[in-house]
């Protein structure tokens, strides 16, 4: 991974990535290591991570792991087309640390095996498909700006 494409996936943060509050801290081609301090606002009514939260982090860690691109400036896109969560351990504080990667991929379909884990305790765990969306397919990725 360049440092410039690390750089600008973890500083071009849309409204819900900055929800999340998700850091990515390793990426490689089908790998991919997310950090998130569990905040407040992650929490449910009763004091622990919201399911909701999990997921969408275990989302977006899949998601990133299928789409490493290796040329400064380019990125690569996709489209979760389905993901099958399992909670295994409520958690109310810590670091959420979610490692995602890539199982097989095809032409515009590739699938995630991904899980969440709070210091030793798996939290959750998630397997996903995802369809690569306006040039994601390409491994050199597309101009950010188109």
């Amino acid at each position: 991974m360049t440092n410039t494409n690390l750089h600008a996936e973890n500083e071009g943060l849309s409204g819900f990535r900055e929800l999340l509050g998700f850091t990515v801290t390793e990426w490689s081609p089908g790998r991919v290591v997310i950090d998130a301090p569990v905040l407040a606002h992650h929490l449910n009514r009763n004091g622990f991570v919201h399911g909701g939260v999990l997921t969408s982090l275990l989302d977006s860690a899949s998601g990133l792991c299928g789409t490493f691109c290796p040329v400064p400036g380019n990125i690569r896109r996709c489209g979760t087309v389905s993901l099958a969560t399992q909670f295994m351990s409520p958690v109310q504080d810590g670091v959420l640390r979610v490692v995602a990667r890539q199982l097989s991929r095809g032409r515009k379909i590739f699938f995630t095996d991904a899980q969440v884990h709070c210091g030793d305790t798996l939290v959750a765990t998630a397997q996903g498909s995802f369809r690569y969306i306006l040039g994601g397919d390409n491994e050199e990725g597309v101009p950010a700006s188109q």
